[in-house]
């Protein structure tokens, strides 16, 4: 048997969880070579990832350093990561966490974090979905969060971006029904990554990096339509969907 090739793209890539799963995918088997197509912004953090995954063992890699801040700038990413061929699977994740401190303090903070988490991810989701739909094959993998199953004080705004990408996946699972096309959400809970740097230290311990990559390539691959990560989180957010709203109102979450 030869050697497989797998094609991934990711919007995104020098995210934390983004780094953290393609290193999952470009170590996980030595039969298989992964060539890549990398988004993001930040061509040094953009080069370093590239030098990593490299002397991990990728096939090609092409990037493409380019800021998501803007519909255009979606779409051409989108028609960029599907220029030179089928994609086997596309990983959306890029956004931005910023306190809901700084969001109070500034409202085009908020817009942004709104925009940038919620309209922008959902298109970029969008745009991949209608593409692999085409070309009749394909996994998705969008990261959504555990904020967007219920909007909570501490990050209302980020939470309801969130729950716009958790409400678009699930439409766009519908449409893509029956064809050869397979969409996973992804809830990661807290996770340590440089986006949640202002959470180090708080209440709630944050989960390595590690551990959420290993779930969400195991999700892609099993085409897994929801994922929580680590897999508590789906537990803790029953619960805490579950509370009553008037006992939901005396917790400081």
């Amino acid at each position: 048997m030869g050697v497989v090739v797998t094609t991934i793209a990711v919007l995104g890539a020098t995210s934390g969880i983004a780094g953290g799963c393609l290193r999952e995918w470009v170590c996980r088997d030595e039969d298989e070579t992964v060539d890549l197509r990398l988004v993001a912004r930040g061509a040094d953090r953009l080069a370093r990832l590239t030098a990593d995954l490299e002397v991990r063992g990728a096939g090609s890699i092409a990037v493409l350093e380019q800021a998501l801040d803007g519909v255009d700038d979606v779409r051409a990413a989108a028609d960029w990561v599907f220029a030179d061929g089928p994609v086997d699977i596309v990983l959306v994740a890029f956004g931005d966490m910023p306190s809901q401190e700084e969001a109070d303090a500034d409202p085009a903070v908020a817009a942004h974090l709104l925009d940038l988490n919620g309209t922008l991810a959902t298109m970029a989701a969008h745009l991949a979905a209608l593409r692999l739909v085409e070309q009749g094959s394909g996994s998705l993998a969008v990261l959504g969060s555990v904020a967007g199953d219920r909007g909570r004080k501490s990050n209302y705004l980020y939470g309801s971006a969130k729950a716009m990408v958790a409400t678009a996946v699930a439409g766009l699972q519908h449409r893509v029904a029956g064809t050869g096309v397979r969409i996973t959400l992804v809830k990661p809970g807290p996770t340590a990554t440089p986006m949640t740097d202002h959470l180090r230290g708080g209440g709630m311990p944050l989960a390595p990096v590690e551990v959420v990559a290993r779930d969400v390539v195991a999700a892609v691959d099993a085409g897994r339509p929801v994922v929580y990560t680590p897999r508590r989180w789906q537990a803790i957010m029953a619960i805490i969907r579950a509370l009553p709203r008037a006992v939901f109102h005396r917790t400081n979450l």
